[in-house]
């Protein structure tokens, strides 16, 4: 991977730590859509310099203020605080023909090596003729590479109301000024199809392993804490959704970190 995309990648929020740590949520609304994003990184203390690693994790919430089903979730762009680094090397990588379609056990023994977080997901699933069907399933994260480049695969698998399974691939872009270091996309409409409804997902975000005798984490981060500071509020990531016929709806997500040295 090469270096200018080595940032950290977190989805779009993340749920209540263990131990009484709070999540930091952001909420925007157009129309009668509301969209609810929460965000935490455990530690919360970080190197002012260098990076340690991170866990993340993350929630997001789709919601129709006057009732019923969200509308479709055409494109998610998560922009990422640069003060993050996603750290691959040595660690296997994850094809989209091995997980797709498979079950949560079927990708998890093809590609549980490349693993790199696990969680939830609640949906819809509309069908011609035939109404909604509430649906929730594993999601699971893998490192990934598609057409010679990096990515970020979301495998979500269901057996409600009937087995199937998709996988989502984010695309990485280096983003060169600013405070946001990385861009993740993803066009949810060509890997779900015109039925898919996604409305929450619960996320976690880890991994260690060990390369060449040394024990390297795929995230880290450090706390952008000005010399004298003891911690730092920043833009944790901003997430932009777009839907069908709506203009684009974005939500920032800050975060206040602390510094461990």
């Amino acid at each position: 991977m090469r270096p200018s995309l080595k940032k950290i990648g977190a989805l779009l929020a993340a749920a209540l730590l263990a131990g009484g740590a709070y999540a930091t949520a952001a909420t925007v609304q157009q129309g009668g859509l509301r969209v609810t994003a929460l965000a935490q990184l455990k530690p919360y203390k970080l190197p002012r310099k260098g990076t340690a690693p991170i866990a993340v994790f993350i929630a997001g919430h789709l919601q129709n203020a006057e009732g019923g089903i969200p509308p479709q979730l055409q494109r998610l762009k998560i922009d990422v605080n640069r003060h993050g680094l996603l750290q691959s090397r040595g660690l296997p990588v994850c094809q989209i023909p091995q997980v797709q379609p498979a079950s949560t056990q079927r990708a998890l023994s093809d590609c549980g090596d490349a693993l790199i977080g696990s969680g939830q997901f609640w949906a819809h699933i509309v069908l011609p003729d035939q109404g909604a069907y509430p649906s929730q399933g594993r999601l699971l994260i893998f490192n990934g590479r598609k057409a010679g480049k990096p990515v970020l695969l979301a495998h979500i698998y269901t057996s409600h109301p009937f087995n199937t399974s998709f996988v989502i691939p984010f695309t990485m872009r280096h983003i060169h000024k600013g405070a946001y270091g990385t861009e993740l996309a993803a066009s949810l409409p060509s890997a779900l199809g015109s039925w898919g409804y996604l409305d929450r997902i619960k996320l976690t975000l880890r991994r260690k392993y060990t390369y060449r005798g040394k024990s390297l984490s795929y995230f880290n981060a450090a706390c952008p804490a000005p010399k004298g500071a003891k911690r730092a509020s920043f833009a944790l990531a901003y997430a932009e959704f777009t839907f069908a016929n709506r203009p684009p709806l974005g939500a920032t997500v800050n975060k206040t970190c602390g510094v461990s040295e």
